[in-house]
């Protein structure tokens, strides 16, 4: 389904541990992975004091070689595991013409770019966390990212150190269904990785406490029946009652190693986004990984 996953890294420990699930839905899906760097010098260095120019100038051009090992070992982790890698060293400020006191566009901006370049791309990026100099804030990144991409984006939660997994699973997708044919439009992104991974899909419904649940199993099992004809591996359902971020949430922490699959509701801009409310409280509190698509009405 997808013909590229996309991974911006800023050579963290946290963004590193985003590989750990690109190496299992790259070598499942088959997918060629592409490693993107967008590369930030200090911002010291482009005001330099005439008596510190050299020091600085070495010191930027060791971040910039230590920027580029990390994104060549993240590479060679997904090769040792028979993934197609290729990898994206971009540095902005390199551009003909920039003047040294220039000051580049975000990283979101580039980030979007590139993922927007190619169609059928999966973009896979870590959480939160920040780490040395010159180094984005992976948590203020991603969130931009995701309030402003078209292009399927894969949200993994960075753990601090030293709590940090060396391993990771996905064991079944816990997909939430409204009813609404826009909730429907994560489906076939989950058929496609439930195939893939042999892993079960979790149809929920989440109703409030005092309606009957019997005619929305009825539709998830029906739903289900659907999903396993097109390929799904198999699917369970499941209807629960309280308010819908609070008790997919819990189910993220009910089942191990699950990830979320859901649309969020919303126009897309850089700068200007009304996100579905649930979607958001989902992927700032959910256990594992969540997978998000942006849907237009």
């Amino acid at each position: 389904m997808y013909d590229r996953i996309l991974v911006p890294l800023d050579g963290s420990p946290l963004s590193g541990q985003a590989v750990l699930y690109v190496r299992i839905l790259g070598a499942a899906l088959k997918s060629p992975v592409e490693l993107l760097r967008v590369y930030e010098p200090d911002p010291v260095y482009y005001y330099p004091e005439p008596a510190h120019y050299q020091e600085r100038a070495e010191a930027s051009e060791e971040h910039r070689r230590e920027a580029s090992h990390s994104l060549d070992s993240a590479a060679e982790t997904l090769k040792a595991a028979g993934i197609s890698v290729s990898t994206n060293f971009l540095d902005p400020h390199s551009v003909p013409g920039r003047v040294p006191h220039d000051v580049p566009e975000s990283p979101v901006h580039h980030i979007i770019e590139v993922a927007q370049a190619q169609a059928n791309t999966l973009v896979m990026m870590g959480t939160h966390g920040r780490s040395g100099m010159g180094r984005w804030v992976i948590g203020s990144v991603t969130d931009k990212v995701l309030h402003a991409i078209d292009t399927p984006l894969l949200i993994v939660r960075c753990k601090e150190e030293p709590s940090a997994p060396v391993d990771a699973k996905l064991e079944s997708i816990i997909v939430p269904l409204d009813g609404s044919e826009i909730a429907e439009r994560i489906l076939p992104h989950a058929v496609s990785i439930s195939k893939a991974l042999a892993i079960p899909i979790r149809l929920i419904s989440v109703i409030p406490s005092d309606q009957s649940h019997a005619h929305e199993e009825d539709h998830l099992r029906q739903q289900g029946e659907r999903l396993v004809a097109q390929g799904a591996h198999s699917a369970i359902p499941r209807v629960t009652h309280g308010e819908a971020a609070h008790a997919i949430v819990e189910l993220t922490n009910e089942f191990a190693n699950a990830f979320v699959a859901m649309t969020s509701h919303g126009r897309s801009s850089v700068g200007r986004w009304v996100m579905g409310s649930v979607t958001d409280r989902v992927v700032r509190y959910a256990a594992g990984p969540v997978l998000v698509t942006r849907a237009h009405h």
